[in-house]
């Protein structure tokens, strides 16, 4: 940093602007020119200058600064997409020049989000892993503080969301499975509280009912998304007199489980069994790389995260009426896990 730093004052008498205009044009304000942008953004970086984030602050009425609210386990676990997600809005607020205030929880989470809120240190939150009667939605615009969540919920109130495909996804999973004629299909599934959990569910059911069938009751396990659950249900599930000839994950955590399981049992992929999954995009953790390669519907959590944050930016900023939906769109990728159906004997 230069040590005589110019100021916003002396930039503006240097570039013959006002100093709202060259605030404005460093904040990449729509009503400015993009040839007076990017002249205000090289004047202001030959002249070393920063702005005070305390007098943009208060200028601005906000703190520029978002909240991402997260229970405390999903730094504890070893296996998580929260770190994508987390990478993905990093990479958003820092386009923005905003900040990010993670705000960690055990327990009582409605304390944490009145607590932001009164403090006025954020400007807006995002939540996360909804239920599926989500009571958080509901206090938030209360609170009329902004917010975001990752994923859906089933209730009423109006909230703006970023979620992946998830009913289109599982049922396109179960669909080829189906395909292939696989009917003792076991589908490894999430904690049930959560709403994608039940929508992958539904929409499992879906299929088999599109073709006339009904799985049988036991066919969804509700276990957490890691590779010790997806290794022990399948352990589980191939001691059964009858042995599925397909698993359909819910992530590429619980496809590695069940794909050790099945070697243990002396089984290979995408010939005795199949195997299919959801995979998020998961930093080291691909579909492509499992052998044989992973038959997967796949998506992308970090550019879910990227939009999170730009959303919520946005209706911070008012540059949007909201609330504002996506749902992230999924990719149908048929590798090598994935084999007829032999016939039972």
């Amino acid at each position: 940093m230069h040590k005589n730093a110019a100021d916003l004052k002396t930039l503006a008498l240097q570039l013959g602007l006002s100093q709202s205009t060259v605030s404005r044009a460093l904040r990449a304000h729509p009503g400015i020119p993009e040839t007076t942008r990017l002249r205000v953004v090289s004047a202001a970086e030959a002249a070393g200058y920063r702005p005070n984030a305390r007098a943009r602050s208060l200028a601005l009425g906000r703190a520029e600064t978002i909240g991402l609210s997260f229970p405390l386990e999903r730094l504890q676990l070893p296996e998580t997409n929260f770190v994508d997600v987390l990478a993905g809005i990093s990479t958003a607020i820092t386009s923005r020049n905003y900040n990010l205030l993670l705000s960690p929880f055990q327990g009582d989470e409605a304390a944490v989000l009145r607590r932001l809120a009164s403090s006025k240190a954020v400007d807006g939150i995002i939540i996360t892993r909804p239920l599926v009667d989500d009571p958080r939605i509901a206090l938030l615009n209360e609170l009329r503080l902004p917010f975001v969540v990752h994923g859906r919920s089933e209730v009423e109130e109006p909230y703006s969301f970023v979620d992946t495909d998830n009913d289109n996804a599982f049922e396109r999973l179960t669909t080829l499975l189906l395909d292939y004629g696989h009917r003792h299909i076991v589908a490894i599934n999430g904690l049930a509280q959560f709403r994608y959990v039940a929508a992958r569910a539904a929409s499992f059911r879906r299929a088999f009912a599109a073709r006339g069938l009904t799985p049988p009751p036991d066919a969804i396990e509700f276990v957490s998304m890691t590779e010790a659950t997806g290794y022990e249900t399948a352990m589980r599930r191939l001691s059964d007199t009858k042995r599925p000839t397909a698993f359909l994950c819910g992530s590429v955590f619980q496809a590695r489980g069940v794909y050790r399981a099945l070697g243990e049992h002396g089984l290979k992929v995408g010939i005795d069994v199949s195997v299919v999954c959801h995979d998020d995009g998961v930093r080291g953790f691909s579909a492509a790389d499992f052998v044989p390669s992973l038959t997967a519907t796949a998506t992308s959590i970090r550019s879910a995260g990227e939009e999170l944050a730009l959303i919520l930016i946005d209706l911070i900023e008012g540059k949007v009426p909201g609330p504002i939906r996506k749902i992230m769109p999924f990719e149908l990728v048929l590798r090598d896990s994935v084999a007829l159906a032999r016939p039972e004997p």
